[in-house]
């Protein structure tokens, strides 16, 4: 069922007003950690807090592709993603360039949700793991960032921190 204008317009902006919150909430939490732990995580396979900043930057980019119903030439697997993901974790090594990238990455999620038509809304955008409805791809950033969020909450309790930070 396709959204009414009106309907779309409260949707966009819901989608838009919570991606930016999921943001600022990441970056806060970001700012929490001590520049000795950025690069530190529990074992080999976990990301550290500097790579979950860096990961939730190359995804915002790739979700605001699908949202904008940009097409790709050739559908990555999940496992190409992860290692490209890695990869580009590993270009991100300071955390104001970090911040200043994750801003950039949401503005630009932000805008392709702006853009957003009632033909797009009905369409479901393929990924590396299953085809989603387009209302799923818009809520996604805000989920996603809130999701790596709480993992940098949980790695701060690991050396002792346990403020808690709202």
């Amino acid at each position: 069922m396709a959204a009414s204008p009106s309907r779309l317009e409260e949707t966009v902006a819901d989608c838009q007003e919570r991606t930016k919150m999921s943001a600022e909430r990441l970056v806060k939490t970001f700012g929490f950690v001590p520049d000795e732990t950025l690069t530190w995580s529990p074992s080999e396979t976990a990301r550290s807090s500097l790579a979950i900043v860096a990961h939730c930057i190359l995804a915002n980019r790739r979700i605001a592709t699908a949202i904008r119903g940009e097409s790709v030439s050739s559908m990555p697997t999940a496992e190409e993603v992860e290692a490209a993901s890695r990869q580009f974790e590993e270009t991100i090594t300071d955390r104001a360039e970090a911040v200043r990238q994750l801003r950039a990455s949401c503005a630009e999620v932000v805008d392709a949700i702006g853009t957003m038509t009632p033909e797009r809304l009905a369409t479901s955008p393929d990924s590396p793991f299953s085809a989603y409805p387009m209302r799923f791809w818009m809520n996604l950033p805000d989920m996603h960032m809130g999701n790596h969020a709480s993992q940098i909450d949980y790695l701060q309790t690991i050396w002792g921190d346990l403020a808690d930070r709202w």
